[in-house]
């Protein structure tokens, strides 16, 4: 589909990797349509392409009103990983009916092309490289969400006619995500602490910035690949340790990680990208020392990093 002159709906736009796709969008000539919960404010205040709507993904009728004149939908809005299993009946409510109600307001709008942010949860713990056909073995509420997601979407494109892409993304990175690996140990660092690192730090993921992220999640929508789920990662494997070290070199600091002695519940993720590559002609570009670069220079912002 083409982006240029078309109207999209980004749920959860407003969010981490979201803000990422809007403004990809909008930089090549698309307007946007953001839905995010009440409250959340406007991250785009003063581009007129970009219009922000409050509602919610478990009210229909919140859905059906995004969803008016819309020419394809990119579904982000989620409910994350730890507030999931923190209340697995919220994540039932915003993960799957949410989805669901997304896709039928999506489907009965006439919307041309659907595109679904899904996760590499959806394949459980596992020591083997992932691709798209290994089984979906997740044990995690966040992550059967996910799969149930996806399953929904295929049934829609089955039942509906409706095109769509799932895109399983890897260990999403970037400044000022606000969760995961990168980020914890980067306001660590900023606040005088030593970063922690549980077990001996041997855990290894496929680290993946996020606006490479992002225009995967752009590609996905201009291409006519359908019926289809992609990993998105860079290719780069990376342990736990390695990127806290990373980090402390690039800040300058001269702390040394602190080792937990705690049990660990995931050692390794990882993912081939190699299918996206070949059916979306995408491939990621930023090195992760370069990614931790950006990450670094945004918290810090030119000021003297921690000792």
């Amino acid at each position: 589909m083409q982006l240029e002159g078309n109207r999209f709906l980004v749920t959860g736009g407003g969010g981490f990797i979201g803000r990422y796709v809007v403004r990809r969008l909008r930089r090549a000539g698309a307007t946007v349509r953001v839905m995010e919960l009440p409250g959340r404010g406007d991250p785009f205040a003063g581009d007129p392409g970009v219009e922000v709507v409050a509602g919610s993904l478990v009210v229909p009728d919140d859905c059906r009103r995004a969803c008016e004149g819309i020419d394809g939908t990119f579904h982000m809005g989620v409910l994350a990983l730890n507030p999931s299993g923190a209340n697995p009946r919220r994540c039932l409510e915003v993960n799957v009916d949410g989805t669901f109600n997304i896709l039928e307001a999506s489907s009965n709008a006439g919307v041309r092309r659907f595109v679904l942010s899904s996760a590499s949860s959806v394949y459980g713990d596992t020591l083997e490289v992932m691709d798209e056909a290994h089984p979906l073995n997740s044990r995690h509420i966040y992550g059967a969400s996910k799969i149930a997601g996806e399953a929904f979407v295929r049934a829609f494109g089955g039942m509906f006619g409706l095109p769509w892409v799932a895109l399983r993304y890897m260990n999403v990175y970037g400044p000022h995500a606000g969760f995961g690996l990168v980020d914890s140990v980067v306001k660590r660092i900023a606040s005088g602490q030593a970063p922690q690192i549980n077990g001996d730090g041997s855990q290894s993921f496929d680290f993946v910035y996020v606006d490479d992220v992002a225009s995967a999640t752009v590609r996905a929508m201009e291409t006519d690949a359908s019926d289809e789920a992609f990993n998105v990662g860079s290719g780069e494997e990376k342990t736990v340790k390695d990127v806290t070290l990373a980090l402390l070199e690039l800040t300058g600091s001269g702390m040394v990680p602190e080792f937990r002695d705690v049990p660990v519940p995931m050692v390794r993720r990882v993912g081939s990208s190699e299918k996206a590559g070949r059916l979306l002609d995408w491939r990621a570009s930023v090195p992760l020392v370069e990614g931790l670069r950006r990450v670094v220079d945004e918290q810090f912002h030119a000021r003297p990093p921690v000792a």
